[in-house]
C-alpha cells in the first residue's frame, strides 16, 4: 500500500473514526463502529482504498502512480474458486465435511482428520495459492 494520505486528512479521519466509533457503539450500530475502525485504519496506514481507485492523492510524500490492479485480483479471486471447488470436492470423496456443512450446522461433530482438513491444510493451500500468484517474479 503506497500512502496517499496526507498529515491534516489522517488528524481529520483519526477524530472522526473515534466519534464513529464511539457514537456506533452508543447507538448500539454495528453499521457504525465498522466505519468508525475502518476510518482510524485508513488514518493510521495513510491510505485509502478510494483515492486509490480514482486517483487522488494528498500524501506530499511522492510516490509512483499506481493503478487499482482489478484484473489481477479478478484472476486471483478465480483461482482461489476454483481451488475451494476442487477442496470441496477431495473432501466429498474422503467423505469429510466442509465449512459449507459446519455453517449449516454449527454442532457438526468432527474427526480429527476433518479437522485437520478444515482448520489446517484448507487455509494452508488457499495462502499457497495466493502466495505463488502474488510473489514478485525475479
Amino acid at each position: 500500500m503506497i500512502p496517499n494520505i496526507g498529515k491534516s486528512d489522517r488528524v481529520l479521519r483519526f477524530v472522526s473514526g473515534i466519534l464513529f466509533t464511539l457514537l456506533g457503539v452508543f447507538l448500539s450500530s454495528g453499521l457504525l463502529v465498522i466505519a468508525g475502525l475502518f476510518t482510524i485504519f485508513e488514518a493510521l496506514s495513510s491510505w485509502c482504498v478510494f483515492y486509490q481507485l480514482i486517483g487522488k492523492n494528498t500524501c506530499l510524500v511522492k510516490s509512483k502512480k499506481t493503478v487499482f490492479p482489478f484484473l489481477k485480483i479478478l484472476v486471483l479471486g478465480w483461482l482461489i474458486l476454483i481451488t475451494a471447488i476442487l477442496l470441496n470436492l477431495v473432501a466429498e470423496l474422503v467423505s469429510w465435511k466442509t465449512w459449507y456443512d459446519i455453517l449449516k450446522t454449527p454442532s457438526l461433530k468432527l474427526s480429527l482428520d476433518n479437522i485437520i482438513f478444515i482448520y489446517i491444510v484448507y487455509p494452508f493451500i488457499f495462502g499457497l495459492v495466493s502466495y505463488f500468484f502474488l510473489r514478485k517474479k525475479e
